[in-house]
């Protein structure tokens, strides 16, 4: 490896050393922390959520929000000509997918 001067009184070989030393303790003290899920505090408040929120929850089109309808992935109900989804339902499948990328994680 070329030896890059630095600006501070360290080889750069102690350098690198402490460098993947500190990385190694991060990684593993991920590894070793109990899953937690994370917050819904993205989601909006209300029991009812619109199209367009779910659509900004999953950063998908509404296209693809209609296909997971037409695939039985979400459920949602209509009030006159606009279609809600329960908060509790998008909850629930947030989970699902954390819980199955956590299965595929661990592989």
């Amino acid at each position: 490896m070329n030896e890059t001067p630095m600006l501070f009184p360290m080889a750069p070989a102690e350098f690198w050393k402490q460098i993947r030393s500190t990385i190694e303790e991060v990684v593993s003290e991920k590894i070793n922390q109990p899953f937690q899920s994370p917050p819904t505090d993205h989601l909006p408040e209300k029991a009812l959520l619109k199209a367009s929120d779910v659509c900004a929850v999953f950063q998908v089109s509404k296209p693809t929000l209609y296909d997971w309808l037409r695939q039985d992935k979400l459920k949602s109900f209509k009030i006159k000509s606009r279609r809600y989804f329960l908060r509790t339902d998008i909850e629930v499948m947030i989970k699902k997918q954390l819980e199955a990328t956590e299965s595929n994680t661990t592989i």
